[in-house]
């Protein structure tokens, strides 16, 4: 399982909201490592 933790500051990631992400990209390489890309999922 992963769970990613957004870390800034600004208007994207104000105290306030909580971010929402959805994953754009997985990529698995030989070696096991995952390779995951996310972005800001706008409602």
């Amino acid at each position: 399982m992963v769970y990613p933790i957004v870390l800034g500051s600004g208007r994207l990631f104000s105290d306030s909201n909580k971010a929402t992400l959805k994953v754009v990209e997985a990529k698995t390489f030989g070696s096991g490592v995952v390779l995951l890309r996310y972005q800001p999922n706008r409602k």
